[in-house]
């Protein structure tokens, strides 16, 4: 942070002592002293009169001038827009007033500005002024990115709020709740366009409470109904003004019923404003009544926060137990877990409409189970006793939900009632106990509702069972207290006498031993006194028992202190004795902290240091001493000192170059053959030399089309004299898809280029082009080389020396990758620049032959009878009609028509032909779903049909080139994908009789003109593949040689989808493979035996990789991880992989922690999930293997933000990679599923980076988009929705085959009782004789029931029930047919499409899970005929397994095994772009 008074010259100096003097005039001091708001009132009345009387013509202050120039970073920068940091608006007394205060009086700014492209922890960037100029305006932004940002403007620009002042944070706080409750009313609104003018009041609040529900800003005082009204006239003049800036087509918001009830609502509840001393204050003008209201408001709303953060009196004595201590943990019941019912629903769905305006709506909730994240019981005492307090872990519930009547707790009600409904709770918030008379209920809170605990669930009976007790006891001294004629009479110890005495057969007893009930009542200490303190009677709530047992706990609690060190190394002695009795599994399940490298240590502690720190409590502010706060002072002003000759010097140097206004060249002209160009290689320019190689900043009149930063390609004048530059753009980290992830210093070569004149280079930057060698070896001497290189750049940051940048990557956002940097092109100076080349060669020329017998289009060349592919929409009848996905089919969507081309027609009166003048006679071939369903089921994938259909088409609607051979030319294919566009041809066809036929003699096809030689060599070919598989077959090879493969290892390798896909492509052998749950593990050897698996932990591993190579100084692993390292068998230890024998690391980091079908993805064990990529990237960067592969869920790439998948991108370029990102549609690979994955290819600067496989099936591909910079984004693949040039697979073509089972089927192996019909079955089933695994998980009686009641028909689901049907069970009970909570609820949840449904022979099979579930998230997962659910083998078969691919344990492992695995058709696809890449290497070599 630095001063601004050193920039100002002497006369500067005396305008702005002048200006402050006239702008600031001192206020006489008032005869007595006043409150802060009646004082500003009465400044307010003064300035005013002094403004009316006097208007001046205001101008910015010179400071702030200044301020703006220091701090521009580019030359777009017209209206200037900063940042303020540590700011506070106030008036002329130097009292900060809120920021609407600006509307009717003066508020000043004081604050750091900062550039517009400055963070929080970057104050030394920035200029500290005081009082440097007057809001004029102030405005909320930020409704499009659902968080809102507040920004003022002043005369001389524009600024963003960050970061206030301390002494400003209660302001600003709670202008920023205002902002928060606008941007989510609006949400609303705008989210419910449909019933916009149907939302009553009490719904739209109800709403927006609930979306602030665990907003930060909320935590302390969370938002009710009275605040939301309150802000009634704040959100309506900001929303109206919103809607007319932004010039809405919609429904205009100030036509909005609930909108305007919201305003009405709260005008009527405004109250007067009074004085400290309760009188009215009657203002005249409308001013000075905002202002005091303002006032008035912010003093209510700190005194409210004053009594919400009041500790009570239990805090004041800090009991705080915990209630599992050694003493009572015979108590508890083993370990025992919650299992959810198929019906359950989130309890928001039947509380979103709050009964009672007043408070959270009351309901009972019987048999109902208290659980933690993990779905382990946890008893009621672990809950939090009131709303100041918080559980160390979040705590859940379930339970059957009725409303409350206030009749009785606990009553038997029937569960088949239609007002019960089953319910999960969010996280529980606090518990509270309610006496009538003698009796007591419990109640528990949650967001939504608070809810008086009725009848538990069995199984949960004995965690309910030792609060009963507590609760029994507390009963019975509460009857002794009342038997005495004085409270006062029975103490702690009189009550634990008569205890003791009490019979085993009273519900009271504890012990008869007076010690143990001493102990017994100290340790649950904390539920008594909870039950006293909340007992009506106050004699009752502070009688001598109550303090003697406060006393009690406090003597514990100062015990339990002093033994602390000695219970600590207790337990350590312990855990050594202990270690061999721990068992395995417990060992491996345990939640570890990830392993890391220092590296990427760094780079994420750093980030997440830097933008989410770790922010004191509001309280914590005021309890800094006064040393602390004069020490930040002192600092502050030494750091102000030594930077004051810093930014004298750099504001002298900057006055000096643009002084000088010389341009010239240096050296001698050289002159290129065939140009008119003369070329130089150096030039002066404002006094700063310019170099071929170097970079510069440029500026111009049109900022916006020139760049900041450009790399000199070439230097040239033209004939006429002007000088120009030729250049190529250089982007900042920010700039690119990594933004606030990049490095400061790096920058990113790009392929845009641009010419521009050499006097609008504003200055010369220092950029190193950074080539390191790869490897390994080098590691060691690359990370000490960038500590020092970091050090550098610290210390000319200190000294206040201009950035020195590095470049060392290509970004290309169009092919969403970042590749090495070309050295050896740049910078060169001939006149030539390589983006201009590409650029050439990227363009669409059409041109056609003058023999008129072939054409390039596309950069693709067709000749006469090649074979092409067509749209398909040509040829229909609605060319515009691209129909979507509908109950998983893909209905509309066709695959390309082959066509084999003629001869190419031209006009004759043109002179130049062109892409639209040209057309081409063409020859259509059918394929077999344009005859019948059933052919199409039947037939090839790869046949079409020879017709006689002549047609003219025009050149636009070509796709691209195909084969059309005999059948037995066909490749051959060992796995069930295609990648290669050959077809084959055996038979004719006629659209119009619907007749197939023999090929007629005179059809003309490619093969018939096959050489015999080019035959002999393709069996040849065969034979040799043939000898070489029979020898490596059992390797798992498939036919090619380890030794020409890419070593592997595969981490989080589940069941081995991944490596079986790559294996196949011929790519690589899977040499090693790490996975931690056993029973995945085991499947994983069953299928591939040759492979090294490890079934562990990979902290554990990496760790004992790096302490075996000696690396352990860069390990940063827990010490868990390190002991179970260190005693690793031998065997394993002596078949670890060693960085240098691993080519190719792949892997899925368990996606639990980034899916938004896991319910619990913010627990404790789902972060812990998230941080394996932590391990996985550390991996990547210890081995530094030549290629590296990444897969997830696609949700990856938008978690938290975006911030997860940047920090990857990031840190495998630092690490020196090539760096390709992208989403993929499996079932555009030949996998009959919907299932979109993110994946980023790595690869290192010596091999070429894999491109993205070609869609080869028409598929629905939403959501497939990558959000880069503004409102770019970046899309891997090209949809599908015009053809591609296959059709996609179907539920029919995958499980058509399979034979019928029933419900809960359970024999392992059985006969097929029938052939394959389908291409994809027979390459499925392959040469199998028996169906393993073809068990279905057994569906409870009821949705049995459903199951047969859905119609056996495409797109069935719940809604094709009888409405308000229901069922009698087997047991009696009568059922609903259709769950009622899918009634109340499907209008606000796009109608629960798909749950209860069936699948559709001819659609796709939906997400597959690892637990799939007719009334889960995804529910469509019966079988179209059969009722049931869909196998194991049905659902292997839908993810591209084949027959022969075995799973390992019961069958929800194998549900799980299948659900987490990665398609094997996507992997071969994958690998067989990657074999591209590594033959290309080869090739050059």
């Amino acid at each position: 942070m630095k001063s601004i008074d050193f920039l100002m010259e002497e006369n500067s100096d005396t305008k702005i002592k002048q200006e402050r003097n006239e702008e600031w005039h001192e206020e006489p001091c008032p005869s007595e002293k006043q409150p802060r708001r009646a004082a500003a009132l009465s400044s307010i009345k003064e300035a005013s009169k002094t403004s009316t009387l006097a208007p001046r013509e205001e101008k910015p202050k010179l400071r702030e001038l200044a301020a703006l120039v220091v701090t521009r970073v580019g030359a777009d920068d017209v209206p200037p827009l900063r940042k303020l940091l540590d700011f506070m608006f106030h008036g002329a007394d130097s009292n900060p007033l809120p920021i609407e205060a600006s509307e009717v009086t003066e508020v000043f700014i004081s604050s750091i500005i900062m550039p517009s492209d400055g963070m929080e922890n970057e104050t030394d960037r920035g200029v500290r002024c005081d009082r440097f100029a007057k809001i004029q305006s102030w405005d909320i932004s930020g409704y499009d990115e659902d968080r809102p940002v507040i920004w003022i403007s002043t005369l001389g620009a524009k600024y963003r709020c960050m970061r206030p002042n301390r002494t400003y944070r209660k302001f600003f706080d709670h202008l920023s709740e205002k902002a928060w409750v606008c941007l989510k009313v609006q949400k609303t609104l705008r989210g419910s366009e449909d019933d916009i003018l149907n939302m009553s009041l009490n719904e739209l609040i109800a709403r927006v409470i609930r979306s602030l529900r665990g907003n930060a800003c909320f935590a302390k005082r969370p938002a009710d109904r009275d605040f939301v009204i309150s802000l009634g006239e704040f959100i309506y003049e900001q929303l109206i003004k919103l809607d007319k800036e932004s010039g809405n087509e919609r429904v205009k918001l100030e036509t909005v019923p609930a909108l305007i009830s919201l305003q009405e609502e709260c005008k009527s509840q405004t109250e007067c404003i009074k004085t400290d001393e309760g009188k009215d204050i009657t203002l005249a003008e409308d001013s000075n009544k905002k202002l005091a209201r303002l006032l008035q408001d912010e003093e209510d709303r700190r005194n409210m926060r004053q009594q919400r953060t009041r500790q009570p009196a239990m805090i004041r004595y800090k009991f705080s137990f915990e209630t599992e201590l050694p003493e009572i943990a015979a108590e508890y019941p083993s370990p025992a877990y919650y299992k959810a019912r198929d019906n359950e629903m989130d309890e928001e769905f039947y509380n979103s409409e709050i009964d009672d305006i007043d408070e959270l709506p009351r309901r009972i909730l019987q048999n109902w189970a208290l659980y933690d994240s993990n779905s382990r019981f946890v008893s009621i005492e672990k809950l939090p006793m009131k709303t100041w307090m918080d559980s160390a872990a979040p705590i859940f519930g379930s339970g059957c939900m009725m409303k409350d009547d206030g009749s009785c707790y606990c009553t038997n009600v029937d569960l088949a009632h239609d007002n019960v409904f089953p319910v999960f709770l969010s996280k529980v918030k606090e518990w509270a106990v309610e006496f009538s008379s003698m009796t007591f209920s419990i109640s528990i809170r949650t967001d939504a509702a608070w809810y008086r605990l009725g009848k538990p669930a069995k199984e949960y009976a004995p965690w309910y069972e030792l609060v009963l007790r507590v609760a029994r006891l507390v009963e019975h001294v509460i009857r002794l207290i009342k038997k005495q004629s004085r409270a006062s009479r029975l103490t702690f110890s009189d009550a634990t006498k008569k205890v003791t005495e009490l019979d085993k057969d009273n519900p009271a007893h504890i012990s008869s031993n007076i010690k143990a009930v001493e102990q017994y009542m100290v340790v649950h200490g904390q539920t008594i006194l909870k039950l006293f303190d909340e007992y009506p009677e106050k004699m009752i709530s502070q009688c001598p028992f109550v303090s003697g047992l406060r006393q009690k706990m406090e003597e514990k609690r100062q015990a339990k202190q002093t033994m602390r060190s000695k219970l600590k190394v207790h337990k350590e002695a312990s855990r050594k004795q202990n270690a061999g009795m721990v068992p395995w599994v417990s060992r491996i399940e345990k939640l570890m902290q990830a392993t890391t490298t220092r590296l990427i240590n760094r780079m994420w502690n750093d980030y997440y240091n830097r933008y989410f720190p770790e922010e004191p409590e509001e309280g914590d502010y005021h309890g800094l001493i006064e040393e602390e706060i004069e020490e930040k002072d002192e600092e502050q002003e030494i750091l102000a000192e030594e930077d004051k000759a810093l930014r004298r010097r750099s504001l002298t140097t900057f006055a000096s170059n643009s002084s000088c206004s010389e341009i010239k060249w240096e050296g001698k002209a050289i002159r290129q053959k065939g140009s008119n160009k003369a070329l130089y290689k150096c030039a002066l320019v404002h006094g700063v030399l310019i170099t071929i190689g170097g970079a510069v900043i440029v500026t111009a009149d049109d900022s916006k089309r020139v760049p900041t930063m450009v790399l000199v390609e070439y230097m040239f004048e033209k004939k006429d004299g002007l000088k120009l530059v030729h250049g190529r753009i250089l982007l900042k980290g920010s700039q690119t898809v990594l933004e606030n992830t990049a490095n400061e210093r790096e920058v990113f070569l790009t392929n845009d280029c641009m010419d521009f004149e050499l006097r609008y280079v504003r200055e010369s930057v220092v950029v190193n082009v950074r080539s390191m060698p790869w490897g390994y070896e080098h590691r060691q001497k690359q990370a000490h080389a960038e500590k020092i290189d970091r050090a550098k750049a610290e210390e000319r940051k200190k000294k206040g020396l201009p950035l020195e940048f590095y470049c060392k990557s290509l970004y290309c956002p169009e092919r969403g990758a970042f590749f090495a940097l070309p050295v050896e092109t740049l910078g060169l100076g001939t006149g030539a620049c390589s983006a201009c080349k590409i650029r050439e060669t990227q363009r669409e020329h059409f041109q056609i032959s003058t023999s008129k017998t072939s054409f390039v289009y596309r950069k693709t060349s067709y000749k006469v009878n090649d074979f092409v592919y067509v749209r398909p929409q040509h040829f229909s009848k609605d060319k515009n009609n691209h129909k979507t996905c509908k109950y998983g089919r893909n209905v509309g969507l066709k695959a390309y028509v082959v066509c084999q081309l003629l001869r190419i027609e031209v006009p004759t009166k043109h002179t130049k032909i062109t892409q639209e003048s040209a057309k081409l006679k063409v020859r259509r071939f059918y394929r077999p779903d344009d005859v019948s369903k059933s052919k199409s089921y039947s037939s090839d994938i790869r046949e079409v049909y020879y017709s006689e259909d002549i047609l003219s088409i025009p050149v636009a609607v070509i796709e691209g080139k195909c084969e059309v051979r005999k059948k037995s030319d066909l490749p051959e294919l060992e796995f069930p994908v295609i990648v290669d566009h050959v077809f084959f041809c055996q038979y004719s066809y006629d659209p119009v009789k619907g007749a197939l036929n023999q090929l007629p003699a005179h059809c003309k096809l490619m093969f018939q003109t096959r050489k015999a030689a080019d035959k002999n060599k393709l069996r040849k070919n065969k034979r040799k593949a043939r000898c070489t598989g029979e020898k490596e077959l059992s390797n798992g090879c498939g036919g090619i040689g380890r030794k020409v493969r890419l070593a592997s290892l595969d981490i989080f390798a589940g069941c081995g989808g991944l490596s079986e896909g790559l294996q196949q492509s011929g790519v690589s052998f899977t040499k090693w493979a790490i996975e931690n749950d056993r029973q995945a593990g085991e499947a994983f050897c069953s299928n591939h035996p040759e492979t090294q698996m490890f079934v562990d932990d990979c902290n554990i591993i990496l760790s004992a990789i790096m302490q075996k190579c000696g690396d352990a100084d860069d390990c940063i692993s827990t010490s868990e991880a390190k002991r179970f390292a260190a005693h690793l068998d031998r065997e394993k230890l002596s078949n670890l992989p060693l960085p240098g024998q691993v080519d190719f690391i792949y892997g899925g980091p368990p996606c639990q922690g980034f899916t938004s079908m896991n319910r619990y993805n913010q627990s404790p064990w789902s972060k812990g999930q998230r941080e394996m990529l932590l391990t996985f990237l550390s991996f990547a960067e210890y081995f530094r293997p030549r290629f590296f592969l990444l897969e997830n869920v696609k949700n990856f790439i938008s978690f938290n933000k975006g911030s997860t998948f940047r920090l990857t991108i990031a840190s495998l370029l630092e690490m020196g990679y090539q760096v390709r990102f992208g989403i993929l549609e499996a079932g555009a690979y030949g996998v009959p599923q919907s299932r979109k994955r993110a994946f980023v290819w790595a690869a290192s600067p010596e091999e070429t980076l894999p491109e993205w496989p070609e869609p080869m099936h028409v598929f629905v591909g939403r959501g497939l988009k990558i959000s880069l910079t503004g409102d770019s984004f970046y899309v891997a693949t090209k949809s599908t929705i015009r053809g591609a040039p296959l059709r996609s697979l179907t539920v029919k073509d995958t499980i058509g085959d399979l034979p019928p089972v029933d419900n809960g089927a359970s024999l392992l192996s059985i006969d097929y009782k029938g052939d394959p019909v389908s291409w994809f079955q027979k390459k499925l089933r392959g040469n199998m004789t028996t169906l393993d695994d073809h068990i279905s998980k057994e569906m409870n009686e009821l949705n049995l029931i459903r199951c047969q009641r859905v119609p056996k028909r495409p797109g069935a689901d719940w809604r094709c029930l009888p409405k308000k049907k229901k069922v009698k069970l087997s047991n009696g009970r009568l059922e609903d047919l259709i769950p009622r909570w899918m009634v109340n609820t499907a209008k606000r949840n796009n109608q629960w499409k798909g749950l209860l449904g069936r699948l559709d022979w001819q659609g796709n099979f939906p997400t597959v899970i690892t637990d799939p579930q007719p009334l889960g998230k995804v529910g469509t997962w019966f079988h179209p005929e059969q009722d049931r659910v869909v196998t194991v083998r049905e659902c292997a078969r839908s993810q591209g397994f084949p027959d022969s691919y075995k799973f390992s344990g019961n069958i929800q492992d194998k549900h799980k095994q299948i659900g987490n695995a990665v398609p094997p058709p996507l992997a071969y696809a994958l690998g067989r772009k990657l074999k591209e890449a590594v033959d290309k290497k080869q090739s050059s070599i």
